[in-house]
């Protein structure tokens, strides 16, 4: 190997490898990276992811259902239901 070559191999050990500058896996912090959330606030917005995958998957699976037309039969018992608590 040439010496020119050699030189482009060397690099302070401090300096992070090539691939793990690609990978983003350096020990220094980007300028307007936000600093990490305080556990109550990551727990807050855990929460919060949680409810809204929960309320879309229950919207997904069961808006067909909830907007299907309520039988006859069954408005018919709670009718008759609602008439016997009235007397």
């Amino acid at each position: 190997m040439t010496r020119s070559g050699a030189a482009v191999l060397e690099r302070p050990a401090a300096t992070p490898s090539f691939s793990a500058m690609a990978m983003g896996k350096t020990d220094q912090k980007r300028a307007g990276k936000p600093e990490k959330a305080r556990p109550e606030e990551e727990g807050e917005a855990v929460d919060g992811a949680f409810d809204l995958w929960l309320s879309r998957g229950l919207h997904q699976l069961y808006d067909t259902v909830a907007k299907e037309p309520i039988p006859d039969a069954l408005l018919r018992m709670i009718e008759d239901d609602k008439a016997s608590k009235d007397e």
